[in-house]
């Protein structure tokens, strides 16, 4: 059901959000708390985003964070910053590493 999805999201999000309290610089678990506040809804945007400009501040070669930025802004309308991210997500992507060494 739409209610135990949802709860799932809520669950997923404690969890990164006890991760972060460990290591606040984390740049998986920013990425991935944003992707889930984005999933919970516009509410939620605003958050998502400083966790993924938080993520690129700290990592301005993730792919991941580009990406998802990308997905924020074309749900918000911002079109041409939309596909600017996307760009990038793209570039880095074709340069980063199968595995990550870090």
């Amino acid at each position: 059901s739409l209610f135990e999805a949802r709860q799932q999201y809520v669950e997923a999000l404690i969890s990164f959000f006890v991760a972060l309290t460990i290591e606040p610089d984390h740049v998986p678990s920013l990425v991935s708390a944003a992707v889930v506040l984005r999933e919970l809804g516009k509410k939620c945007l605003p958050l998502a985003r400083s966790f993924l400009m938080h993520a690129l501040r700290l990592d301005p070669t993730n792919h991941e964070a580009w990406m998802n930025l990308g997905y924020i802004s074309k749900i918000e309308g911002s079109l041409a910053h939309a596909a600017d991210c996307f760009q990038a997500a793209f570039d880095l992507e074709q340069t980063s590493p199968i595995q990550d060494f870090a």
